[in-house]
């Protein structure tokens, strides 16, 4: 498990059913992400869970450290190890929004994604009208548009432009409080111990 001050990530369990199947069924989720589903029963909830095995992506359930309750999810999907890249994305239900919660959440998986995992590229894309995701990912944790697709998604009735970000490494590096979250992910002093004599391990 990955803890910070508001929200821990782990891993997905059979009894998050429940919370999975809201984010996917919840319109006020599901209309302002790029993906589209069919409605989706808790039985074909279940079974999803039970076959997520899948080397190329990796999904964390968010839980509320303050009442242990599962909130959301975020993760690395897509991931490229040749190229060390991977789309990321965050959905929280939405009570929990405008908390500070999707900040948080999205500098702990850049954390763990570059710190941990080995990447040093993450991207995601954006609904033009989704302005507080925009502001999330661009205004406060660093990322930049890098293209935009035109007419791209169907939405109520119309077509809506799609936005590309991403960040690298090491702008997430220049952020101010990427240390804060470096040392959550990454505990252990990797400090070197120059005072270690050599000949006692020959």
């Amino acid at each position: 498990m990955i803890k910070s001050k508001l929200v821990s990530l782990r891993p997905i369990e059979l009894s998050d059913d429940i919370v999975l199947q809201q984010l996917i069924n919840n319109p006020l989720i599901s209309e302002n992400v790029v993906g589209w589903t069919f409605p989706v029963s808790l039985f074909s909830q279940k079974s999803w869970i039970q076959s997520n095995a899948n080397n190329l992506s990796y999904r964390l359930v968010v839980v509320d450290n303050a009442t242990n309750e599962a909130i959301g999810i975020t993760g690395l999907w897509d991931i490229d190890w040749h190229n060390q890249s991977a789309l990321s994305a965050i959905k929280l239900l939405p009570a929990y929004k405008g908390k500070g919660i999707g900040t948080e959440v999205v500098m702990l998986t850049m954390a763990w994604a570059f710190y941990n995992v080995g990447l040093r590229r993450l991207h995601s894309t954006i609904l033009d009208f989704n302005g507080p995701s925009l502001g999330l990912y661009i205004k406060k944790c660093g990322w930049r548009v890098e293209g935009r697709q035109y007419e791209a998604i169907f939405r109520k009735g119309e077509w809506h432009d799609l936005y590309s970000v991403a960040i690298l490494k090491r702008e997430f590096d220049a952020l101010s409080a990427a240390s804060e979250f470096i040392n959550t992910v990454c505990p252990v002093d990797t400090t070197p111990n120059i005072d270690i004599n050599f000949q006692d391990y020959i």
